[in-house]
């Protein structure tokens, strides 16, 4: 793959097929040890609805950021954060990368570390001094990236609730 090939752009209203065809398959490549298959059958199920949705839901302003990766012509990372997290204890004091998803082939070429660095930036232009980033306890693989950035581990936890089974999610915090 020529990485300059690569195209990091803010995610338009057209994006929403492309955004959660990527989110389903991560989603099923790196939780797949994690929540059984009714998990990911839900989420493909809901795809037309999601995808429907996404015009009102992708924007870019000092509220929101969302952005895609493109590598010939299909989204091959997503990333989507807020000024203020909605997950308390965080949501006064913190912005929130809310979703970091980079398609497995793609994966360890430097798109999730641009798509961090794009959202500081927006971050701190937006007034936000730290930010928030929510795994699930048993993703071994984001929490190294989370800690090789240097986020640092909170003391909170909750519960992720799937078909009325709790999974533990962790959030690491970051200084700007």
């Amino acid at each position: 793959m020529d990485s300059n090939a690569v195209k990091l752009r803010k995610a338009n209203p057209e994006d929403g097929r492309g955004w959660y065809t990527l989110v389903n398959r991560v989603w099923r490549n790196a939780y797949r040890h994690i929540f059984p298959e009714e998990v990911f059958l839900e989420k493909e199920n809901k795809l037309e609805t999601k995808i429907a949705s996404f015009k009102d839901w992708g924007k870019n302003d000092s509220e929101s950021i969302t952005y895609v990766a493109e590598y010939d012509g299909n989204i091959i990372g997503i990333m989507c954060g807020a000024i203020r997290s909605r997950c308390e204890p965080f949501c006064s004091e913190y912005a929130d990368l809310e979703a970091l998803y980079v398609d497995p082939a793609f994966q360890g070429r430097g798109i999730g570390s641009s798509f961090r660095t794009i959202f500081e930036e927006w971050a701190g232009r937006n007034g936000a001094a730290q930010y928030v980033i929510g795994v699930l306890k048993e993703n071994q693989k984001a929490r190294g990236v989370y800690e090789a950035w240097g986020g640092k581990l909170s003391e909170h936890e909750k519960a992720f609730v799937k078909f009325n089974v709790a999974y533990p999610e962790l959030f690491y915090t970051f200084r700007l």
